[in-house]
């Protein structure tokens, strides 16, 4: 692996203490660097790691890596906040009408865990709800001008399709993103995601909203209160999302199988919380049948930053899981009759390399 990767990897860790970043600027592939740090969505952390460490001499000509690092964590603040502030405003709306909801991802991640608007990038506000109130939500969503839809590449929110409207009914476990227009040049249009299961339809996992709901936590964000999942179960959302997208064809198109912050963010959250109860997350993932999910993020974390994840959590899971050597470089498996394989041979491996996969999925999304 490239000496730029491994640099990347561990520049981006929040919660590293110590870590010595020197390294032989001269001799360094920053445009690799910067290539693999943007599209992993790394560059701010990894941009305040090198500051710190004072990797690049003023006015010398790699400065520039310096500074296009620390414009992803001016950008992320931006619109950050933009995003941030329309999450407290739409759960205040939302717990007005009587509608219980749960932040996920960014929108909690960002402000509670990060603790820092600046260091991880968001796209979209991320809500869950239980099934039975999603159709209130999108009502209430709806009178502020928000409607399902997509953006074109000149930036225009357009109607889905008809066939977009049955792929989002029926292989999804939210509702099509919901989308309006903003005047925030750097955020010019808000979405968002109403999520209603944590799992795809076809997976075979499954939990009822209602035992994820009973225990929420609450946060001061933004002048307001939010709610969000314990961390045990933050961590299964999380961890089953980075399976989803890290295996299913139509997100590894979009190249969303090649992320490595949604591993940081696993790291993040299990150090944030060093009271985190390992039996818990083990038995709400049996409870949902999503061991395999869990193990393939958590597995992949361990691999990626050492001593995150606890050993007998990892051999738990393998083992009641029926977790092969092959697990962690299939990928398909819920699009395909038979799972196709990687050539990687390692975590970081799969991770950063350029393989394209070898089906194309049927999405219209």
């Amino acid at each position: 692996m490239h000496t730029e990767i491994d640099l990347l990897v561990r520049a981006s860790d929040p919660f590293a203490d110590g870590v010595n970043l020197r390294t032989d600027v001269e001799e360094r592939d920053w445009g690799l660097f910067l290539d693999s740090a943007f599209r992993h969505r790394v560059a701010a952390l990894a941009g305040r790691a090198l500051a710190a460490a004072q990797t690049f001499e003023p006015e010398s000509r790699h400065e520039y890596v310096q500074d296009a690092l620390l414009a992803a964590y001016a950008l992320n603040s931006r619109r950050n906040r933009v995003l941030i502030e329309e999450t407290a405003r739409l759960t205040e709306r939302l717990r007005a009408a009587g509608i219980a909801v749960a932040v996920r991802k960014g929108a909690f991640l960002a402000p509670v865990v990060y603790r820092d608007l600046g260091l991880r990038p968001m796209n979209d506000i991320d809500l869950f709800v239980d099934r039975s109130a999603a159709k209130d939500v999108a009502a209430v969503l709806a009178d502020d001008g928000y409607a399902p839809g997509v953006v074109d590449r000149a930036g225009r929110i357009t109607r889905l399709s008809r066939r977009q409207e049955i792929f989002w009914s029926v292989h999804t476990n939210n509702l099509p993103t919901l989308l309006r227009a903003h005047d925030d040049p750097l955020q010019p249009t808000l979405a968002v995601d109403v999520c209603f299961n944590l799992f795809l339809p076809a997976s075979g996992c499954d939990i009822p909203a209602e035992r994820l709901m009973v225990d929420l936590t609450t946060h001061e964000v933004q002048g307001t209160t939010i709610s969000a999942f314990r961390p045990e179960y933050f961590l299964l959302d999380v961890s089953a999302h980075l399976y989803k997208e890290s295996t299913t064809l139509r997100y590894i198109e979009k190249g969303k199988h090649q992320r490595l912050l949604q591993y940081i963010d696993i790291v993040a959250l299990v150090r944030r919380h060093p009271g985190l109860r390992w039996d818990l997350l083990l038995e709400i993932a049996r409870e949902a049948g999503a061991g395999r999910n869990l193990y393939y993020a958590l597995a992949g974390a361990e691999a990626l930053f050492p001593g995150a994840i606890p050993a007998e959590v990892l051999q738990a899971l393998a083992r009641e899981g029926g977790v092969d050597a092959e697990f962690l470089w299939q990928y398909g498996g819920i699009d395909l009759l038979q799972p196709l394989r990687w050539s990687a041979q390692t975590v970081i491996e799969r991770l950063f390399s350029y393989e394209r996969p070898q089906a194309r999925s049927q999405s219209p999304v």
